[in-house]
């Protein structure tokens, strides 16, 4: 066991002190969040947790991925990703309906993400910043809240961290080009935003490798991610007649780019449910596909009468709301909608934007590793052009992992900038 942790972990021997270590936060993370869970378990639902939970009990009537929203009218519905829905009805199913044995269940992810924080974390920078790796990943909230809560970040951010592993420090191949596309489309079918991720293997590849090896395997990787979500891709055009990739989330687009959105004075450029411009479409019941091509239509003819919307929004939502780079108040004011404590948020971000000073500092000490910067920083420029639409401190999370290993990685020692394994 310790020599197959040795090399996944970048190759050198883990020490049983090192592994008692990381048991020891393990175990601490894991009994964090317990107690997180015990001291919330009869929070208010958030508006997304109202979907999801309201979907779950659908299942157990045997109408499973069934939503109400938006013209609350129970139906097959398009209006999210499968991965997390189908996740929450088998729990509702085989043992009951009721949002904190989900919530219970997914703690147990606590331990495994803090252990592949770990891992990720020795492969690129060595022991002592994985030690202190694991140790801020069993106490950092923006790696455990939504654990404790019925969003599919509790999936997206283990996926993440399983590519980021597949990724980074190990030698491009097929073979593991085609696990990264595996991991890939099953991070897409949980959260479509997680497209981003494929921005990491092309520049990190296309670095390390060169343009023809590099981009053929980003392309490869691409190729699966396809593969695997083609079967719900070809469901949605038998089921709803239509070509929808993934779900009617696109259709986001609406709530940023209008004249309430760009009128704002205390939210520029905020995604909101209620647009005026839009009323009219939801008076009027209609199919998911009808409301998606309408509110799309809607949305693009603004840009095209108001270009300067696109930049302003990237600035706002892109940039200011992805990375939390505003006032405190207005980012604890997302707490209300996401069912999260506003108290345990206000220490999260107070360690965020230190992880975050700390780890722009890592990035600019390993400069001369280039594909690792140069990849980190196209995932990071990829999830802000994404996040344009629409923006909040839970769509970080998959990026979370790297701001820890980053910020920890001031500590590794500098003989520790081993090339990729093999192995």
């Amino acid at each position: 066991m310790l020599d197959r942790l040795s090399a996944w972990s970048g190759g050198t021997a883990v020490r049983r002190r090192e592994l008692w270590w990381l048991a020891g936060a393990m175990a601490l993370g894991l009994a964090l969040r317990v107690a997180y869970v015990l001291v919330t378990q009869d929070h208010p639902l958030g508006v997304d947790e109202l979907d999801y939970d309201e979907s779950g009990r659908f299942a157990t009537e045997g109408r499973w991925l069934w939503f109400t929203p938006p013209y609350n009218e129970p139906h097959p519905s398009l209006w999210k990703a499968p991965g997390y829905p189908a996740w929450v009805g088998l729990v509702y199913t085989l043992i009951g309906p009721g949002p904190n044995k989900v919530i219970a269940l997914q703690t147990l992810l606590g331990p495994a993400v803090i252990l592949m924080t770990w891992t990720l974390a020795r492969r690129l920078f060595g022991p002592h910043a994985a030690l202190a790796a694991a140790t801020v990943s069993a106490v950092y909230p923006h790696l455990w809240q939504w654990e404790a809560s019925l969003h599919p970040e509790a999936f997206a951010l283990p996926l993440a961290l399983l590519f980021y592993l597949i990724v980074l420090g190990r030698e491009p191949t097929p073979r593991r080009a085609a696990v990264a596309g595996l991991l890939l489309g099953l991070s897409l079918l949980v959260r479509p935003t997680s497209g981003a991720l494929l921005a990491l293997p092309a520049v990190a590849w296309w670095v390390s490798q060169g343009t023809r090896r590099g981009l053929g395997l980003a392309a490869a990787t691409a190729a699966v991610g396809v593969l695997v979500v083609a079967p719900w891709t070809i469901r949605n055009a038998v089921v709803h007649d239509a070509f929808v990739p993934i779900s009617v989330q696109d259709a986001a687009i609406h709530g940023t780019f209008n004249d309430d959105a760009a009128r704002d004075p205390v939210y520029p450029w905020a995604w909101r449910a209620g647009v005026r411009r839009d009323l009219d479409v939801y008076a009027t019941p209609r199919s998911d596909v009808a409301l998606r091509t309408e509110l799309q239509s809607r949305a693009f003819q603004y840009i095209r009468e108001h270009p300067s919307s696109v930049p302003k929004a990237f600035f706002w939502n892109g940039l200011v709301r992805t990375w939390d780079v505003w006032r405190p108040s207005r980012v604890l004011n997302q707490t209300r909608y996401d069912g999260r404590v506003r108290r345990v948020e206000m220490a999260a971000l107070v360690m965020y934007w230190a992880l975050l000073a700390l780890a722009l500092a890592g990035l600019w000490r390993h400069r001369r590793r280039r594909d690792l910067v140069a990849g980190v920083l196209a995932l990071a420029l990829a999830s802000s052009v994404l996040f344009t639409i629409a923006a909040a401190t839970r769509y970080r999370v998959p990026f979370e992992p790297l701001i820890v290993v980053l910020a920890c990685s001031l500590l590794a020692r500098p003989r520790v900038v081993a090339e990729p394994v093999s192995s």
